[in-house]
């Protein structure tokens, strides 16, 4: 009888495997996962975030220097050009067929099938909706953790700086 339900046991263990979905998922249950995860709306982050880099690098490289009315919009169409290019090279459509190529490499259509369940939860929409802010959160704590090390790097290299100024001219 033991013999018998450990039979039974595995072929069903085995049956199960063999249904198992480990094809490829779907392009559209790879849409549905994308639109359940807010991805367009966190890759529309992205955009103000280059935008604030380019200025603010604008402004460091600038510093120390006047900038003329005539060299100011010069940079404002280079910052505006970068900005068109990366619309150009990074919208909706190009980010839907990235996600299907990894998605299709990385995952199974079951795997993607659980995974729209789980953003189809609560759980799953306050990761979405909450994602923001918990990034927000681990960068604040991250500066001040770094914080330290940075201090201590910038001693280090204040220190060589220190030791080569103290060589011989000709070493």
């Amino acid at each position: 009888m033991k013999r018998v339900r450990c039979s039974f046991v595995v072929t069903t263990l085995l049956a199960g495997a063999a249904f198992a979905n480990d094809a490829p998922p779907s392009d559209a249950s790879i849409a549905e996962l994308t639109t359940l995860s807010h991805s367009q709306e966190i890759f529309n982050g992205v955009k103000p975030q280059l935008d604030a880099m380019l200025t603010s690098s604008m402004k460091e490289a600038a510093q120390g220097q006047v900038i003329t009315p005539e060299r100011q919009e010069i940079l404002d169409r280079m910052r505006a050009k970068i900005l068109a290019a990366f619309d150009e090279f990074y919208n909706a459509d190009a980010l839907q067929r990235l996600h299907v190529r990894v998605y299709q490499a990385t995952y199974t259509q079951d795997e993607v099938d659980g995974l729209i369940a789980f953003y189809k939860s609560p759980a799953g929409q306050a990761l979405v909706t909450k994602g923001p802010l918990l990034m927000q959160n681990i960068m604040d704590e991250m500066r001040a953790l770094m914080r330290p090390l940075v201090q201590r790097i910038n001693q280090i290299k204040n220190d060589a700086e220190q030791e080569m100024k103290a060589l011989p001219a000709h070493k």
